[in-house]
């Protein structure tokens, strides 16, 4: 993989981009709250937008001063529904039970076969399976890696990836059916 050498951020830039931080970083807060309606989320989307701005400093230079707080905006607004698409694609909801306590269950709505599975027994059901399959489901799954990333670290293309993962998942079905946890 090569690495892309990026020209040195100008001070004019960078005073630039703290002048736009310093007038603009709470009414930004609080656009992003109201977005995801996390205090800790909207300060994350705001760093990430300001070190996008750091990172490509020609973009925002270019965007004239009576059209800057658009901008921010929309980079805020399109960098909270990118943090809460990924939130939704990751989301696992814990049981709770009507006095307030946990299981050990997990509830995932994205797959239909795993309602509700004990914990326990999917990770003893998970080594049970080839550690290449139990590998590959644990980066996706677990770490939360793409495809595209895992064809990247095994050096093998992406559709095998999701080929492997497809038949992965069908075996952990086919095991965590076999021993009644489904």
């Amino acid at each position: 993989m090569k690495l892309r050498k990026r020209k040195p951020i100008g001070k004019h830039a960078v005073k630039y981009i703290e002048k736009l931080y310093a007038l603009y970083a709470k009414r930004l807060f609080f656009v992003a709250k109201g977005y995801v309606k996390d205090t800790e989320l909207a300060e994350d989307i705001l760093q990430t937008v300001f070190e996008r701005a750091l990172k490509y400093p020609d973009s925002i230079m270019k965007v004239p001063e009576e059209e800057i707080t658009y901008f921010l905006m929309a980079m805020i607004k399109n960098t909270a529904y990118a943090f809460l698409k990924k939130e939704k694609q990751n989301a696992h909801q814990a049981l709770t039970y009507d006095d307030g306590s946990e299981g050990d269950h997990i509830e995932d709505p994205n797959d239909d076969y795993i309602q509700l599975i004990d914990l326990q027994a999917l990770k003893e059901t998970l080594n049970k399976l080839p550690q290449k399959e139990k590998d590959l489901l644990i980066f996706r799954y677990v770490y939360g890696f793409k495809c595209k990333e895992i064809s990247d670290m095994f050096q093998v293309s992406e559709r095998s990836i999701k080929s492997r993962c497809s038949i992965a998942r069908k075996n952990l079905r086919r095991l965590l059916e076999k021993d009644g946890n489904v």
